[in-house]
């Protein structure tokens, strides 16, 4: 263990006051928290009722993905509710956050991976798209995500949680400021470390070289459009925004450079990315734009009758 794991050593990586400071966190995640909910509660309910969405594996694959955002959020909000409401949090209760949020953000990234190798396969050979993204197929891979995510981020936390013995309390619940507080051999760390370095990065490669493949093929096809091209920038900065918190919170950026300023910015930062999933992958399909309006106008009418 660090012998700067101490409550006077961390206490004096706080550049912002304290209440000032879970103020601003709690009010921005309030206010994300709430635009993510009204952004993708009408996707969420529109894509269950619809069989005939469901068979098409970017459709699913959205409707996980904003089940996770929404669940991440939620996650945030609550922890900074805690923050601000009381004189603080154990370790414990902060590394379990963080494990959850690990989790999410794990399923985030891997959902985010396969809908752009989704949108891939679909314009590059569309002749062959319903045999490679086979209903099996698209289940299994979004069950082993979750799966995937979960027990790893699940065994990694008992293991920590078995290693980690003090009992003070923590008036900020960050991964870089727990740093200190964890053996360099620590399964979390080690855990964190891995997949900084080596998951995320092949992640928004896989991502990124998707990007600009079928940038091209759109660039040089029929399917050159305006609409086209607005997505995929939109995309590309979803992505961007989603990224650069993820490597702030990274295990391999030493403890030193925690900033509260930083935090809060990373943070809502982040938060612009969530909330522009919806919007990039949701509102700007023709398909779920069709039966939003088929379901509103349902409802119209079953009011006025």
């Amino acid at each position: 263990m660090d012998p700067h794991c101490n409550l006077t050593t961390l206490e004096a990586q706080a550049q912002i006051d304290t209440t000032i400071y879970h103020l601003v966190k709690m009010v921005s995640m309030c206010v994300s928290c709430s635009l993510n909910a009204v952004l993708s509660v009408p996707l969420l309910l529109v894509i269950p009722r619809s069989p005939s969405l469901l068979r098409h594996p970017r459709f699913l694959l959205l409707m996980h993905l904003l089940l996770c955002d929404n669940l991440q959020q939620l996650f945030w909000t609550i922890k900074s509710f805690l923050l601000s409401s009381t004189e603080g949090m154990s370790v414990t209760e902060c590394l379990i956050f963080c494990a959850a949020n690990q989790a999410c953000a794990m399923v985030d990234l891997f959902l985010s991976t396969a809908l752009a190798l989704d949108r891939f396969v679909a314009i590059k050979w569309p002749l062959h798209y319903q045999c490679l993204m086979c209903p099996h197929r698209k289940r299994a891979a979004v069950a082993s995500i979750w799966t995937l995510s979960i027990l790893l981020s699940g065994v990694t936390l008992s293991i920590s949680l078995s290693t980690v013995n003090v009992s003070f309390s923590l008036h900020r619940c960050r991964p870089l400021i727990l740093t200190p507080c964890l053996s360099g051999t620590s399964a979390l760390v080690i855990y964190n470390t891995v997949g900084s370095a080596v998951v995320v990065p092949l992640c928004y490669l896989t991502i990124l070289g998707c990007f600009c493949l079928v940038y091209l093929d759109v660039r040089t096809g029929p399917l050159f459009t305006k609409r086209a091209c607005v997505t995929l920038t939109l995309q590309a900065i979803q992505t961007i925004l989603f990224s650069v918190p993820v490597v702030m919170d990274s295990y391999l950026l030493p403890g030193y450079l925690h900033s509260d300023a930083l935090d809060i910015a990373a943070t809502i930062t982040y938060n612009l990315g969530v909330s522009l999933i919806p919007l990039v992958y949701g509102y700007r399909s023709r398909e779920l734009q069709q039966r939003i309006r088929q379901v509103a106008h349902m409802n119209k009418v079953t009011n006025q009758s």
